[in-house]
């Protein structure tokens, strides 16, 4: 059931550094110029301003939000000639202990020119050669605050197509190896240094998303959340992320503060795929209480979960049953036990915050990495279901199927469907029809993926859902003159439920699959 406050989107948690280049001693007319050769200072330290914004990056060294966990454990800078890819200098290093500024400075030497420069974090030195087609040392010398020089051989091409298996789903950023040899969340950016330049910031982008689930309970009984799912978010493994961000603008990818959603765009390798992930709540933190975590009331906080996902596109392919669901959103849905003997599931589309498009900050079309987003939902005693129906021409295929998971119904060919929703209250066993007192029908609508209506002549329902008050069902007929092939839509259907009559809505997918065309 679909009991959830809009989506909020909090803009992106990174860490950076800072190169900063110093010019000689040459200076004409009282200004600097670079010389022959140019000093090149390495400074490491936070992203980002402290005050909190959904439009600045989330990861100064002092947001309260972030763990330790989440920053820079190891951090590693391949210099290269933009000419031809060469290594000029690979640099590698660890924040100080017990520093609050998180700084690390380094000088060298190199010649005046145009440079490509690689950063990393939390990858090792021999991860990061193997990346980029590079040869690291037998032994790579021990790496601590100092800046070391790494003896790296080879050149680097064609590095924007490079790709990395990351394994953000479920991620445990506490572990001792993060698959790269290192400790933490793994980040990668590529950026260049022009011949003019005399300072730059070198910035990593953490290359997985958090997700950040905030449940009330406005129940009049507890609930216990033993699982949070999310459908179609790119699986773990198979090389599925481009090692490097892509950005949109060169706002984020040059300057300290990375500023928009919008300037980062989900990478993703051609091997990545689709999947279903499942985080399975701690078992000491699964309670809300009904009345101590009640949204309704000022001052009550949420019970939080915290995960980790890759980052992601929701698929909004009507050719394909594996790459598209039919609506361009994500959908999240909470495995619930209520205490009277039943496992119940609350699902819901992470929809657009206040309609904006995918250029916007508001947009759930994608989860890029980097991300932060905050999901609130609140849980009513109301749960609501569909229960799919169809009948088909003599000789049609099977009429319907209904997913495991019961949000999603696939339709085989034309001819007549019934919808029938049913109610109940999670305190109680029995499911209600829509005959009951407490309940009273809105709205119903048929849509495809780019929420166009489809219920006009030639789309894919041939006449419109309604609602027929005395079997409490909602009735279509499915359009079987369009041509063979599968058409996903989106049903949502709006009720008032409870003596209160709060207004809620619920979004069922299906599946329409023409065998033939009459």
């Amino acid at each position: 059931m679909k009991t959830v406050s809009s989506c909020f989107l909090v803009l992106m948690f990174t860490a950076l550094a800072a190169v900063v280049t110093s010019c000689s001693d040459e200076e004409v007319d009282g200004e600097g110029v670079l010389g022959d050769s140019t000093t090149l200072r390495l400074q490491l330290r936070a992203a980002g301003r402290g005050e909190a914004s959904p439009v600045r990056t989330r990861a100064p060294w002092n947001d309260v939000n972030a763990t330790d966990d989440e920053m820079m454990n190891q951090w590693v800078v391949v210099v290269t000639n933009t000419s031809d890819g060469s290594v000029v200098r690979c640099i590698a290093c660890r924040p100080p202990v017990g520093s609050t500024e998180q700084e690390i400075d380094e000088v060298g030497n190199v010649l005046r020119g145009n440079y490509t420069v690689y950063s990393f974090a939390n990858i090792s030195v021999q991860n990061v050669c193997s990346l980029l087609g590079l040869t690291a040392p037998a032994t790579v010398p021990t790496i601590g605050s100092t800046p070391t020089d790494i003896s790296v051989t080879g050149t680097v091409t064609a590095a924007n197509t490079k790709t990395a298996t990351i394994n953000g789903n479920n991620f445990d950023p506490t572990a001792a190896d993060n698959g790269f040899g290192e400790k933490g969340i793994p980040m990668s950016n590529v950026q260049t240094i022009a011949e003019t330049d005399r300072t730059k910031d070198l910035i990593v982008v953490r290359m997985l998303a958090k997700m950040e689930v905030q449940v009330y309970n406005d129940g009049a009984t507890n609930a216990t959340i033993e699982s949070i799912s999310l459908t179609d978010i790119t699986a773990n493994g198979n090389n599925n992320l481009l090692l490097l961000p892509r950005w949109t603008t060169t706002t984020g990818r040059d300057e300290m503060p990375v500023t928009l959603h919008k300037d980062l765009q989900p990478n993703l390798g051609s091997a990545a795929k689709k999947g279903n992930m499942t985080y399975t709540t701690p078992t000491a933190t699964r309670t809300v209480a009904a009345n101590e975590h009640c949204s309704t009331v000022e001052g009550q906080k949420p019970v939080t979960f915290t995960f980790y996902v890759n980052e992601s596109v929701a698929p909004i392919d009507n050719t394909s049953a594996t790459t598209g669901n039919g609506s361009g959103l994500f959908y999240l849905s909470l495995g619930i036990k209520t205490g009277i003997g039943e496992d119940v599931v609350y699902s819901h589309a992470l929809i657009n915050q206040q309609g904006k498009t995918e250029t916007d900050n508001g947009a759930w079309h994608y989860i890029a990495r980097n991300d932060y987003r905050v999901i609130p939902v609140v849980l009513t005693d109301w749960l609501l279901r569909i229960e799919p129906l169809a009948f088909v021409p003599i000789a049609g295929y099977p009429a319907v199927l209904l997913s495991s998971d019961a949000q999603k119904a696939t339709f085989s060919t034309g001819g007549p469907i019934i919808l029938q929703p049913f109610v109940k209250k999670r305190s109680e066993a029995n499911w209600l029809d829509f005959s009951d007192t407490e309940v009273e029908f809105v709205s119903v609508h048929w849509t495809n993926s780019n929420g166009t209506d489809q219920s006009g002549a030639g789309m894919i329902l041939e006449t419109p859902l309604v609602y027929d008050t005395k079997s409490q069902c909602i009735y279509g007929v499915l359009n079987n003159s369009l041509g063979r092939g599968l058409y996903k839509t989106a049903v949502t259907i709006t009720v008032k439920l409870g003596a209160a009559e709060s207004q809620y809505t619920y979004s069922f997918t299906c599946d329409v699959i023409l065998q033939k065309t009459s």
